[in-house]
């Protein structure tokens, strides 16, 4: 039930915010989820319904009703985010299907798009490290450089780490790709027994030749 309850990456958003502020009124989540206040009553609504979220309200203080607060749930925790072994299982058994490296890379870009979650306005300098930090890494992205470090490869698929590599700068390319955005990972550098990655992210060339200007990470809106 509770890995049903934050299935969606929206909602996990929603429940590590309050796991760090302990409450927070509807449009705190709304804003720490990066959606419509509509949107975040949704979520929230099944969260509740769940059993994960409950409400709660401020002291009442003047004329009009305390306002909603919401919390997670007393004895409701985030489950275990420890799945070395599970990781190392999957890994194997990618390699000994013979998985090609564009078949990783379209399984990254695919879930880059949705550990983006809903289309719309992203601040990718935010949701490129969340996305990543999922999958095990600690991210950071400074202007047109994203870092990886304390990279799981190594670790995940020893024989093979650039497979695990390769899985992860290809999820930061679904994550541009979601938002709408015409920036790319380049210049990937792999170097897993400091595990430590790095890559530029650019511009796309545009069609008919000419380099766009880099316009830099930021918030960027699905066209």
């Amino acid at each position: 039930m509770r890995l049903d309850a934050i299935s969606d990456p929206i909602r996990l958003r929603l429940v590590r915010h309050l796991q760090r502020h302990g409450d927070a009124s509807l449009s705190e989540l709304a804003d720490a989820g990066g959606v419509h206040l509509n949107t975040a009553r949704t979520h929230v609504a099944a969260l509740e319904d769940s059993g994960a979220v409950e409400r709660t309200s401020d002291a009442p203080a003047g004329r009009g009703r305390p306002r909603l607060r919401y919390r997670l749930a007393e004895g409701w925790s985030l489950p275990t985010s420890d799945f070395r072994g599970l990781a190392e299982v999957l890994a194997a058994a990618l390699v000994r299907t013979g998985a090609k490296l564009e078949d990783v890379r379209a399984v990254g870009l695919e879930w880059g798009r949705f550990l983006l979650g809903r289309p719309g306005e992203h601040e990718v300098e935010r949701e490129l490290p969340l996305a990543l930090e999922q999958l095990g890494f600690s991210a950071r992205v400074d202007d047109q450089a994203l870092e990886l470090s304390g990279c799981p490869c190594s670790l995940v698929l020893p024989d093979r780490p650039q497979l695990i590599c390769e899985l992860a700068m290809a999820v930061a390319d679904g994550v541009l790709a979601g938002a709408g955005s015409d920036l790319r990972v380049t210049d990937r550098e792999h170097d897993p027994a400091a595990r430590h990655c790095s890559a530029r992210v650019v511009a796309r060339e545009r069609a008919g030749g000419g380099r766009p200007r880099f316009k830099g990470l930021g918030r960027l809106r699905r066209g």
